[in-house]
């Protein structure tokens, strides 16, 4: 095997990339490992492998702390925002992506550069136009918050998956006589699917773990999402020292992300290798 001077950036970077996945796998077994140890075990050894497998710990921050049903809160919340924002963003990502019309700069830019803006920015007028609505304190309101966030990222990352799409496709489809939206359901939509599904997961994983809109506009504990659940369960399990189910809470805490990446795994990469760059 030769080796070349102008390849050593390459294995510098795949080295560091591959120090890095070797660093998060050991750190996650470590927590998944740490999780299932009493207090006790965790002062004696803080990395050695448990005695025994507890699975009080879950048990406990599940029914004492009510950590299912903060996450049963994060799922309605988050599932119902990125299908609402999936289904908005797709059409006018493919209208701003592949048609042509007076206009369509500045309104690609508004909608983008809502990606530079705060979000303490506009807590301020987006609670006032809440609160007229109704809507704080109310899963169906996060929700939309949620949607409204996110809308530009979603926009701006399906663009790119839109351009990479030949236009002959639709212009064959139009020539057989199909009408511009049947040519984007039956053709565009599916050829764009690893990208929906990409943009899908994105968002989903931001928003699984989003803290500000929940600490501003969500007060009432029955309908608090994860965020704000495991915030209240490392005050309340740091002050009392139980260390064990504080580590079984976090370990719920990103279990549904990564069960709902890893169905989609495939797809998600798909979509990468398609999309990423060409917006």
């Amino acid at each position: 095997m030769k080796f070349s001077l102008s390849e050593l950036p390459r294995y510098i970077i795949n080295f560091f990339l591959f120090l890095w996945v070797l660093f998060t796998i050991t750190m996650f077994g470590w927590l998944i490992l740490t999780s299932f140890k009493s207090t006790r075990e965790i002062y004696q050894g803080v990395f050695a492998f448990p005695n025994e497998f507890l699975i009080d710990n879950y048990i406990r921050v599940l029914t004492d702390f009510a950590m299912l049903r903060y996450m049963f809160n994060s799922l309605v919340a988050v599932l119902t925002a990125t299908v609402v924002v999936l289904v908005i963003a797709t059409p006018v990502a493919y209208v701003l992506g592949k048609l042509k019309f007076f206009g369509q700069g500045p309104v690609s830019f508004s909608i983008i550069i809502g990606l530079g803006i705060p979000l303490q920015a506009i807590f301020i007028p987006l609670y006032l136009m809440m609160a007229r609505a109704g809507f704080t304190d109310s899963l169906m309101g996060l929700s939309w918050l949620y949607a409204i966030t996110s809308f530009p990222f979603t926009v701006y990352l399906l663009i790119g998956f839109f351009k990479t799409i030949p236009s002959t496709l639709e212009d064959a489809a139009r020539v057989d006589g199909a009408t511009a939206f049947q040519s984007f359901i039956k053709i565009m939509v599916p050829l764009a699917r690893p990208g929906i599904i990409s943009a899908g997961i994105f968002v989903f994983v931001m928003l699984w773990k989003e803290f500000l809109l929940s600490l501003v506009f969500i007060s009432e504990s029955s309908i608090q999402p994860i965020s704000l659940g495991l915030y209240s369960l490392i005050t309340r399990l740091t002050y009392t020292g139980d260390w064990g189910g504080l580590f079984a809470g976090v370990v719920l805490v990103m279990l549904p992300s990564i069960v709902f990446y890893s169905i989609l795994a495939k797809r998600f990469i798909a979509g990468l290798t398609v999309g990423i760059g060409k917006s």
